[in-house]
């Protein structure tokens, strides 16, 4: 068994600890958990920043496909029509 050593954030190691008691285990067995379902492909490797740029793309691709205009500001007297 190899031995892995991580930087994180003072905050996230405690509330990972925290959560882990509750759960009964340690974060190293969660951490463990986490790489083995990663090794098996069974979690994608990409990042949050990632996925929102993908949905960013994609809500632009659906709204060039609708014909839609972002931005669209109407003239004065549209809209001041009666």
């Amino acid at each position: 068994m190899k031995n892995l050593t991580l930087s994180l954030d003072d905050a996230v190691y405690h509330a990972a600890r925290v959560e882990a008691a509750k759960r009964r285990t340690s974060v190293s067995a969660v951490v463990r958990t986490y790489l083995q379902a990663f090794a098996q492909g069974k979690i994608p490797a990409e990042s949050a920043v990632e996925r929102d740029r993908k949905e960013r793309d994609e809500l632009v691709r659906l709204f060039r496909q609708a014909n839609l205009v972002l931005g669209y500001k109407p003239s004065r007297e549209k809209s001041y029509e009666r």
